[in-house]
């Protein structure tokens, strides 16, 4: 099993510390300051779980493009770029002690087990996938009891693998 990285989510038209800009439709950098750059767009850097302001929930509904660097390590890093208006599939796992069995960028198949749970009297249960897709989130919601998780799935043709590279 992988070691877990805490992924980086970057929102479009949001002001933050750094910023990874879309110089055109396959140049992506991280940097600093973005005033001293020409781009197209830029994504801002967000709290990982901040991100549940720019999704539906109810719809559900992608309302902001952002982009996701599964492991952010600086120099050269591999992200998803998700469009807004992109209707994704969502995926619910709370529980007294959820372990989450998938991680961002990973395909899964409707059916997949996803995750466990061990409910209030002791049993494990088994929570499998709803959709087909790749995931594009996994976001804990821990003020909530029992712990919740919420799995952003889209579909293949509904995202973009994209380079970021650093700019020092």
């Amino acid at each position: 099993m992988n070691e877990y990285a805490f992924p980086e989510v970057f929102v479009e038209n949001i002001e933050s510390d750094k910023y990874v800009l879309e110089l055109d439709e396959n140049t992506y950098v991280l940097v600093k300051k973005r005033e001293n750059y020409s781009y197209r767009r830029f994504f801002g850097h967000i709290i990982y779980e901040h991100i549940l302001e720019y999704i539906n929930l109810t719809k559900p509904l992608i309302e902001r493009s952002f982009i996701v660097i599964k492991k952010y390590t600086g120099g050269e890093m591999n992200g998803m770029l998700i469009e807004k208006n992109i209707t994704p599939c969502l995926a619910e796992v709370s529980g007294i002690y959820p372990y989450i069995l998938v991680s961002e960028g990973e395909k899964i198949s409707n059916k997949d087990k996803i995750a466990y749970i061990i409910t209030n009297k002791g049993e494990i249960r088994t929570i499998k996938s709803p959709c087909d897709g790749f995931i594009a989130l996994i976001i804990n919601i821990t003020w909530e009891k029992p712990e919740k998780y919420i799995l952003v799935v889209v579909k293949e043709n509904e995202f973009r693998r994209i380079t970021i590279r650093e700019v020092t």
